[in-house]
């Protein structure tokens, strides 16, 4: 059976935060040069690929590796994919049959593997995010190790600083289809939203969420008016947790979601997978090249805007 799958990617800046606290962007190129050459020697010293040679550190009391790393050769984009290597064993199933642990060894585990692509021209990071696999902070270790081990001592901590949307706000105003709304507020705020969109209310809720989706069809949309009347009310209230919005600026364009709290540049694309299949990271690259580089509208020149 077939299914669609939305996968989110965040973007980063590798910096140094100097003594002074100024920051420097680090270039990983020469780094991740050694190490593709490495990985391309063991390839070809062992014919098939061999576990010993790959980069594992430890992650939460789990390991975690750098699977793959290549290079790109019509954008010089690096593709690396990280695997987080889960002890917990899932069951295998059918409808209606008995569930079977799947039989590993003391020394295999269950992969989760992430996409990064790496820019080194103008060192920008996009980051697959997953919910099983290393997040953006499991990935900045793991750089701080690679880090430590081919370059040695640093003057400075490095961070992965994520990029933020400082158009968020002007542009949620500028949709011509609100696809989604997410609203989370606290406080005194809560009290009343119970009431303003439903017919009762609760003066003991600390706490809100509310999503308005509309309908599935491509043409169909939340009202308007109503969606940036909750933006105007909400916008830039300190009692909002999460104010997010899905929507569409033209009405050929696809539908981005954009996040008016953290204000984190991100995007997604689609895959059609079985569900009992892991996404070909060959495909979720090649996706992800599209998104980050496609003219003006590209995520590597929003990227370059807003650092």
């Amino acid at each position: 059976m077939s299914k669609i799958k939305k996968v989110g990617f965040n973007f980063f800046r590798p910096i140094i935060k100097m003594k002074d606290d100024e920051t420097k962007l680090f270039n990983f190129k020469d780094i991740f040069e050694k190490i593709r050459g490495e990985y391309s020697q063991a390839k070809e010293i062992n014919d098939l690929e061999t576990e010993n040679h790959k980069l594992v550190y430890n992650y939460n009391g789990e390991p975690a590796r750098l699977s793959s790393i290549e290079v790109d050769v019509d954008t010089e984009y690096y593709h690396l994919v990280f695997e987080r290597l889960n002890y917990q064993v899932p069951t295998r199933t059918t409808l209606h049959g008995e569930s079977q642990a799947l039989d590993l060894d003391d020394d295999e585990y269950i992969g989760f593997e992430v996409n990064v692509l790496y820019d080194p021209y103008h060192q920008i990071f996009m980051i697959q995010r997953n919910r099983d696999s290393l997040g953006p902070s499991g990935i900045e270790i793991f750089l701080r190790t690679i880090i430590d081990r081919y370059v040695g001592q640093i003057d400075g901590i490095f961070n992965l600083a994520i990029v933020s949307d400082t158009s968020a706000k002007k542009r949620a105003f500028n949709q011509s289809a609100y696809r989604k709304i997410h609203i989370k507020v606290t406080g005194n705020k809560a009290n009343g939203i119970v009431e303003k969109f439903t017919k009762g209310g609760n003066k003991g809720v600390d706490s809100v969420e509310i999503i308005f989706n509309s309908k599935i069809e491509k043409a169909e949309k939340i009202d308007e008016d109503f969606a940036k009347k909750i933006l105007d009310e909400y916008i830039d209230d300190p009692e909002v947790q999460k104010l997010r919005i899905r929507s569409r600026e033209n009405e050929d364009d696809v539908v981005e979601p954009i996040d008016l709290i953290d204000h984190k540049l991100q995007t997604f694309c689609e895959f059609d997978y079985r569900e009992n299949r892991h996404l070909n990271p060959i495909s979720v690259f090649e996706k992800m090249k599209l998104k980050f580089d496609i003219e003006d509208g590209g995520f590597k020149n929003k990227v370059l805007r807003e650092s």
